[in-house]
Formats: C-alpha cells, sequence, structure tokens
C-alpha cells in the first residue's frame, strides 16, 4: 500500500470544488466534529466563552459555527479557498486565513485552543502537532480528530478482489499518531468507529466525491477500472450488504486531546 500522501494542490482544489454542496454528505464529518467540540469544551472548566480558537482545517465551517456559537472567537484555517469563501459568505467564523497545518501563520502563544476534525490525515501529523504546541498559549490545549488505519476497509477488501493493486491510501495507526503528538507532555487518545451506509455502490462513491475525499483513492488505480474489474469490485462490495440491507463503510477515528 502506498504511504505517499495526495499532492496538497489536488486536495485544495477537490475540497474547493465540493465547498457548495459539502453539508449535505458530511454526515461522519459532522458526528466527528460534535465529538471532538465535546472534548474540547471539557478541558476548559469555564469552556470556551471568549476562548481564541483555530480551526484547522475547517472546511465548510459547519463545526467552526458550533464552536463560535459557545462563545469562542474563531479563525477559520483551510488550503482550499473556496472553502474559506463559503465560510466567509455564510459567516461561520470570525476571520478566515488560507493556510497550511504544517507551517500556520500564526504568532507563539497566541490561541487558546487548536481544533482540527478530520483534516490532518493529509498532513505530516507530527509537523502539524509541532505548530499547534507552538502557537497555543499556556493552559491551552489542541483537539484534533484524525481518519487512522482500519478506515475505508470495506473499500480497499472490494478491490482486493478485483485486482492487486493498492486502491486506499495509508492511514496512521493510534500508536503513530500519538507518537506525533510527543512534543505536548499530557495527552488523552482514544479511538472510535463510525460508519456510514449506502443503497448502492454508486451513492458510497457519490459521497466520497462530494466531500472532496475522492483523492482517498490511491492514485494507483488510474486506468484500472476496466469492466471485469469494475464487475469484480462490485459484487465484492454487494456481499457486504450489512442486515440493514444497506452497504457499509467505516471510519475509524482517533480522537486526541493534548495540552
Amino acid at each position: 500500500m502506498p504511504s505517499e500522501k495526495p499532492s496538497k494542490h489536488l486536495i485544495a482544489r477537490a475540497f474547493s470544488q465540493a465547498a457548495a454542496g459539502y453539508d449535505a454528505y458530511a454526515d461522519v464529518q459532522q458526528q466527528a466534529g460534535l465529538r471532538l467540540l465535546q472534548l474540547l469544551e471539557s478541558h476548559f472548566s469555564d469552556g470556551l466563552n471568549r476562548k481564541t480558537v483555530a480551526d484547522i482545517g475547517a472546511g465548510s465551517g459547519w463545526v467552526s459555527e458550533k464552536i463560535r456559537s459557545r462563545g469562542a472567537n474563531v479563525l477559520a484555517l483551510d488550503l482550499a479557498e473556496g472553502m474559506l469563501q463559503h465560510i466567509a459568505r455564510h459567516r461561520r467564523a470570525d476571520y478566515c486565513l488560507l493556510a497550511d497545518a504544517e507551517s500556520l501563520p500564526l504568532a507563539d502563544g497566541s490561541m487558546d485552543a487548536c481544533f482540527s476534525s478530520l483534516a490532518l490525515q493529509w498532513c505530516d501529523l507530527e509537523r502539524a502537532a509541532a505548530e499547534m504546541q507552538r502557537v497555543i498559549r499556556p493552559g491551552g490545549c489542541a483537539a484534533v480528530a484524525t481518519i487512522g488505519t482500519g478506515s475505508l476497509q470495506q473499500l480497499k477488501q472490494a478491490w482486493q478482489a478485483a485486482d492487486e493493486a493498492a486502491h486506499v491510501n495509508r492511514f496512521l495507526t493510534e500508536r503513530e499518531i500519538q507518537t506525533a503528538f510527543n512534543c505536548f507532555p499530557n495527552l488523552r487518545i482514544h479511538t472510535e468507529t463510525h460508519t456510514q451506509y449506502f443503497p448502492t455502490l454508486q451513492a458510497l462513491l457519490h459521497s466520497l466525491k462530494n466531500i472532496g475525499a475522492n483523492h482517498v483513492i490511491a492514485r494507483e488505480n488510474k486506468g484500472l477500472t476496466g469492466k471485469r474489474r469494475w464487475q469484480r469490485f462490485q459484487t465484492a462490495y454487494e456481499n457486504m450488504r450489512a442486515p440493514n440491507g444497506m452497504l457499509p463503510l467505516d471510519y475509524r477515528i482517533t480522537y486526541v486531546v493534548a495540552w
């Protein structure tokens, strides 16, 4: 399986193109964001009121708006200009900034908290963690949700039935994620499974495309979706239908609170 991450330029373009319709397909992203927000709030005895929070990889700003509703001042950062335009248009954050999580254009100790939900799996996580540690002031914390190993397992297994190529990018283990946050002296970490269900395989793949995440499919599959391979892939996935008659897609999401 490839270890290379997709090009950030391609990621930014995919998410910019997905901005307008993103929220309609982002069930797992919203569930994970709300779960992470609970963890962030519980870290502060007085909640998030008047806290300055950097939402790194803010996407459509759906969670940024929830953070802001808690009384926080929210700075939304993202690689995708289209997403930031969407956030600004709907006034979901106090400020928007085009930025890379591995090199935050923020002053040392300028944030009470850094929040990042399902964005840092496309980064060098150790660099991103170090940047968050740098910009957080004493007493603050980083709250991160990231996709871990075992995610999209059904998709991977179905493609394995079709050919020998790697079709799903590699995600980090919980141990690797924990290691990336060694720059923080204190850490809480756990992993949960979020499962989405779809009536058809086409709906499942369409959902990935509409959240800008079609780039989770490794680029090695270019030209490999001929009729026979596609039929083998489709048959293998159909055999995974759940008792509810739907096709499942698992996300293994690791939650980190570091301070």
